[in-house]
Parts: C-alpha cells; sequence; structure tokens
C-alpha cells in the first residue's frame, strides 16, 4: 500500500492554493495566463506563479503547472518565450497534453517532471509506457478508468512511472474532456480552456411522437471516491487529484481537509472520522456518485433530468489573525448575527467545535449584533478558548 500518497489541490489563485496548503495538501497545480485548459479561472501571470512556488516550497511541498491545451497553430510561436518567462519560478513539473509543449519542455527543462493530463486520456499500461519512453514522469489516467482496469495497469508498468488518479470533482460526459459541444454551441473551444459547460445545459427530448422530457440533460453526477480511498492506496496509485481550479476557497478547504483526514486514517489503521466524509459531501453544489470507479456509470450516476445545485452560504467568516485565545480578527464572507451558533474549520484539532460569539467589533470600535456585509474586517470575541489559525474558517450550525 503507497502511504506516501500525493494529495493534490486546485489553486486557482494565490489565496486558494495557501488555503490548500494549509489544510493539508501536498502539492498543489495552476494555471498562468496561457497555455492552460481553464480560460475562465483567475489563473496566475509570471509573478504570482514564482510567489505560489515559492510559498509552497517553503512548506516543503510541491507546485505544478498546468499547460495542458491542444494547440493549434497560433498556439505555437509564443510558447518558447512563456517557457522562457516562467522558468524563473522553479515550478516542479508541468502537465501537458499537446505533443509539441511535452518536446519543447524536454528539450528546454530536461530536469524538470512532465505529467501527462487526462486529457489525453490514458487508459492502459502501454500507453502510460509510450509517454514514460518520451519523457513523462506521471500519468493523470483518464476519469473513465475503473478500479479494476486501473490496478492492470498499475501492475503492468512496475513502478516505471507514477499514476495519477482523480478522486473528487465535476466528471465530463466526453473522454476526459474531448468534446467538441461547446465550440459547435457557441464557439468557445474546450480544448484551449473555453468550455461553456453545453453537456449541462436543459434540452427538449422528444421524438415525432412524445416528447419525454423539457428539462434533459447530459451531464453526470460529480465524483467523490473519499469513501474508496484504501482500495486506491492498495493498488499503489501516486497521488490523488482534486478537480476545481473553479471552485471557492471554503470548497478546497473542506475537501482537502477531509481527504487528508482519511488518508491518515488509512495510514495509521485508524477507523475514519464520519464527519469529515459528510463534510465533503455536504460541500458539493451538485449531487455526487463514485464515477466510472465501479465501471460504466447507471443512470442513477447522471443528471438527465436536470441539475440540482444548492449554494451553500453557511460560510461566513475567514480567521485573519489571533489576538488572544478568546478574540480574532476574521474577515466577513456572508451575513450572520451574535445570535448564531458557529462551527470550526480547522487545520487544528478544533476542527468542528461548536462556538458562541461574546461581541462583533466593526474597525471603527463600535460594536455591532448583524453582519451583513461581505469582505469587511471585524474583530470577534468568543465564548470559549479554542486555537485558531490564520485562514481557518467558521460557518453557520443551520
Amino acid at each position: 500500500m503507497n502511504n506516501k500518497v500525493e494529495i493534490l489541490a486546485p489553486a486557482g489563485d494565490l489565496k486558494r492554493g495557501m488555503i490548500a496548503l494549509a489544510f493539508g495538501a501536498d502539492a498543489i497545480y495552476f494555471g498562468a495566463k496561457a497555455y492552460s485548459l481553464r480560460a475562465r479561472a483567475s489563473n496566475f501571470d509570471f509573478t504570482d506563479v514564482k510567489q505560489m512556488c515559492t510559498y509552497a516550497h517553503k512548506l516543503g511541498k510541491r507546485a505544478y503547472l498546468v499547460t495542458n491545451i491542444l494547440c493549434h497553430c497560433h498556439h505555437l510561436p509564443q510558447f518558447s518565450t512563456f517557457l522562457t518567462n516562467i522558468i524563473f519560478a522553479d515550478v516542479d513539473g508541468y502537465i501537458c497534453s499537446d505533443p509539441f509543449i511535452i518536446q519543447t519542455i524536454k528539450e528546454k527543462l530536461p530536469q524538470k517532471e512532465i505529467h501527462i493530463s487526462t486529457q489525453l486520456s490514458v487508459t492502459n499500461s502501454k500507453a502510460a509506457l509510450f509517454y514514460k519512453n518520451n519523457g513523462a514522469t506521471r500519468i493523470i489516467v483518464s476519469r473513465e478508468l475503473a478500479i479494476n482496469e486501473l490496478k492492470e495497469m498499475i501492475a503492468n508498468v512496475q513502478n516505471q512511472i507514477a499514476i495519477e488518479y482523480f478522486v473528487h470533482g465535476a466528471v465530463c460526459i466526453a473522454c476526459s474532456g474531448r468534446c467538441m459541444l461547446s465550440s459547435n454551441y457557441c464557439l468557445r473551444d474546450a480544448n484551449v480552456g473555453g468550455c461553456a459547460q453545453s453537456c449541462r445545459w436543459p434540452c427538449l427530448l422528444y421524438d415525432q411522437k412524445h416528447t419525454y422530457s423539457t428539462n434533459f440533460s447530459m451531464s453526470a453526477k460529480d465524483m467523490c471516491l473519499i469513501s474508496d480511498l484504501q482500495a486506491l492506496m492498495l493498488a499503489d496509485v501516486s497521488a490523488f487529484k482534486i478537480e476545481g481550479r473553479m471552485k471557492s476557497e471554503h470548497y478546497i478547504a473542506t475537501v482537502v481537509n477531509a481527504y487528508k483526514h482519511v488518508k491518515n486514517s488509512i495510514v495509521h489503521n485508524q477507523p475514519a472520522d464520519h464527519k469529515y466524509v459528510d463534510d465533503v459531501v455536504k460541500a458539493a453544489n451538485r449531487q455526487v456518485s463514485c464515477g466510472w470507479f465501479n465501471g460504466l456509470p447507471s443512470a442513477q450516476q447522471m443528471l438527465f433530468h436536470g441539475r440540482l445545485e444548492q449554494v451553500n452560504q453557511n460560510y461566513v467568516m475567514l480567521v485573519q489573525k489571533r489576538i488572544d485565545s478568546h478574540t480574532y480578527v476574521v474577515l466577513s464572507k456572508n451575513y450572520f448575527n451574535i445570535a448564531n451558533n458557529f462551527e470550526i474549520l480547522s487545520q487544528s484539532s478544533d476542527c468542528f467545535k461548536i462556538i458562541k460569539l461574546h461581541k462583533i467589533t466593526l474597525q471603527d470600535g463600535s460594536t455591532t449584533t448583524i453582519v451583513n456585509t461581505p469582505m469587511q474586517e471585524i474583530t470577534i470575541s468568543i465564548d470559549q478558548c479554542v486555537n485558531l489559525l490564520p485562514n481557518d474558517m467558521l460557518r453557520l450550525v443551520c
């Protein structure tokens, strides 16, 4: 069993990258302003890439840059310049799809890791070893790979190349993103980062005689494999990948914290606290299933009849700094009042503790009982001694 399996988390921007690392990620992945498949994410300029890598390395953790678009001709001339500008950041590895990008990184940065993106839909050991022989150090296998196929692949590659597996997040109805629906419907190319998620649009389903649905979609439920980590560790997977460069800081903290806890419980041969398992399911704004883990998904694992999405507004405060064990400066995120009960989402042992507030103090020194303005720095006094750290979170108990 691989007890050192890496928990790899998404970083949509610097803040979310720092939060992912704080809550237990061993490594993060993020995109620059070009050559990354999340065009609508904040993404990083060259200075941010350097800052993110420096921050991760100070913690003894790793940082991977996503360069996984499928190149069209106009993408080719500028890539060498892009790579020259990014070298100073000292990223640990590059996540790639296009052979041109793979070859260029191999030639210019032979000491850096090359991770083959799930966009290339690697589903067998021969394909994995092909990329290994062409400079790759890790394969992010296709999300359509079931556990029995994964075990066979890992046995056949015989530790010649690391295998990374998606464990949490959105699932594409195409083969790992090779989809043209968005391009055809609204001229947004999914394979260069512009997906409009056309498979999730509600459609009219009918034949010549009947209308079967007025709210049909082709979308799958999101993937959640937190209850299957032991099987993956026994299969010697090298890294657990969490999807979500577009997700919120609260989502990232919740999911990473839960997977870290369950992984550590398995390593120490202890039962996982079900609070973490329940918490990660509640963090999703769409329904979840096991994806392709057990083979071809059933109709119950799809969202054929519409999307059930819930916006969670329970996350109300982000800890900025400690004044003493009862007093903290926080940043407001959503509405709350002094009569509410609050649950701690923490990097420390105080996770899930329930607290109440004695006092809320605004920046001008006045007190209030209600906070209804987001992104407002305030000071809170708590009814008990707690050990909150910067980037810990408080959320409403419903």
